[in-house]
């Protein structure tokens, strides 16, 4: 899969991006999901604590986040053990290699109770057994009261389940989302985005807020999709536009592709993205990002609106103060649809203190412990983000109310996504955009490719 390769933004705890979000593929993961500064450092209502028996013991937890990354970890550590100080909380930070040093402890029995999982592992993981199912925890069948899963926002919580089981807690995410540049679009006399907006309203928009200088050079985009790192075939970033047109990649048992990603909608969501570039001509291609190497195109003015994740935010408030900026959910075409980049938490199913580490699990996903990683990213826990008031805030409001319109990833259907789909999806873009064809007759190429692939 490809992965990110740019530090995307300096924030509180470091520029930080999701796994599957970036360019080179190590072992596992080891980049921690997309932070944000925060907005807000009042003390946000939790979920109620549970009344549960009394635990002791030590509870392990592995996590590839280091330096300023560990705040949060050891601020809800702090109040985990005030809560239960039966039980001692051994944080085992590794900010390299975490993904290698992990495989090994799976191998050996050996692995944390608790462990972080980027997206790009989780179905390498569940494919491995290593999971503990956690619908008996959240039912109180095991380790303590029943666990009102209400608290979360549906759609982000699903993407913690594998085959329908739950399999993890959201640590941090984001979805898709666009900025735009107000004073740009004031300039043309361009109406900013509204809750609703179309596909046709974006492209119209991104035409108007497109300009050439007298030589015909394109001086300013209208659009960059998505964010500044030149790669124009980021399936992360292609899937909300699949979904939009009622699309999909692959089946949703994860065995085959075609009749998916050679379909007539997800045919049709690919051209309306390549035009952008190739037809239309509004966003800046792979070589107009590499020849404006180091710029930010879309803090430069260079581009008007950014299709991006939230992971931007923070450094443009606090580093931009002459950007003035608005955030707006991505345009619908026929259907909603969004993707997330996405963290989480797991349990090991061969974890020998499971209840005390089920109860840590439960702070830091669901409880008070979650509070503290909120200051930093998006949470999973509505009463959370709602304390911090991001349904009502005007930056993060419309991504608030785009959360229910994000769609499982098809990561996790296989462990052969990877290999089988998304590499020769990504070389048959690349193919398109360089030599141009039929984009039928090449997606129904690669989807038999992929079939092949995925029944080996």
């Amino acid at each position: 899969m490809k992965k990110l390769f740019l530090v995307l933004c300096m924030l509180v705890i470091g520029g930080m991006a999701l796994a599957a979000c970036q360019p080179a593929a190590p072992t596992a993961t080891e980049a921690p999901a997309a932070t944000q500064a925060p907005a807000n450092t009042q003390a946000p209502a939790a979920t109620e604590v549970p009344t549960i028996p009394a635990l002791s013991g030590t509870v392990r937890v592995g996590s590839w986040d280091g330096a300023d990354g560990l705040i949060p970890w050891n601020d809800a550590i702090t109040s985990f053990e005030v809560a239960y100080p039966g039980v001692k909380v051994q944080l085992e930070s590794v900010p390299q290699g975490y993904g290698d040093k992990l495989l090994a402890e799976f191998a050996s029995g050996t692995a944390p109770d608790v462990f972080q999982v980027g997206d790009g592992d989780v179905a390498k993981f569940a494919a491995q057994g290593v999971f503990e199912p956690l619908d008996p925890y959240i039912s109180g069948e095991k380790g303590s009261v029943p666990l009102d899963t209400s608290v979360f926002y549906p759609a982000i919580a699903n993407v913690g389940k594998v085959d329908g089981t739950t399999y993890l807690f959201t640590k941090d995410y984001s979805p898709l989302t666009v900025y735009y540049n107000k004073d740009l679009f004031d300039a043309a006399g361009v109406a900013y985005p509204t809750e609703g907006w179309t596909q046709a309203d974006f492209l119209d928009a991104a035409q108007k807020l497109t300009v050439k200088d007298a030589s015909g050079n394109i001086t300013q985009w209208g659009a960059m999709i998505p964010d500044g790192w030149g790669d124009w075939v980021w399936d992360r970033g292609i899937l909300p536009i699949i979904y939009q047109y009622g699309g999909d990649i692959m089946s949703p048992d994860g065995k085959k592709a075609s009749g998916y990603l050679d379909s007539d909608a997800t045919v049709a969501a690919l051209q309306w993205y390549t035009d952008l570039f190739t037809k239309y001509k509004v966003a800046p291609t792979k070589a107009d990002v590499a020849a404006l190497s180091g710029q930010d195109l879309f803090a430069t003015g260079k581009v008007a609106m950014m299709w991006s994740g939230v992971w931007n935010i923070g450094g443009y408030q606090k580093n931009n103060p002459d950007l003035h900026f608005g955030m707006a959910g991505l345009p619908q075409g026929k259907q909603p649809g969004n993707s997330i980049c996405w963290a989480g938490f797991a349990l090991y199913n061969k974890s020998q203190n499971k209840d005390a580490a089920w109860a840590f699990l439960r702070w830091i996903g669901a409880d008070k412990g979650a509070e503290e990683f909120a200051k930093y990213a998006l949470t999973d826990v509505k009463s959370i983000a709602e304390a911090q008031g991001k349904a009502t805030d005007p930056t993060y409001a419309p991504i608030m109310a785009d959360l229910a319109n994000v769609q499982p990833l098809p990561d996790f259907r296989t462990v052969k996504y990877g290999d089988c789909v998304v590499t020769p999806f990504h070389a048959a873009l690349e193919d398109y955009f360089a030599n141009g064809g039929d984009l039928k007759t090449i997606m129904t190429k690669v989807a038999a490719d992929a079939d092949a692939c995925l029944a080996k």
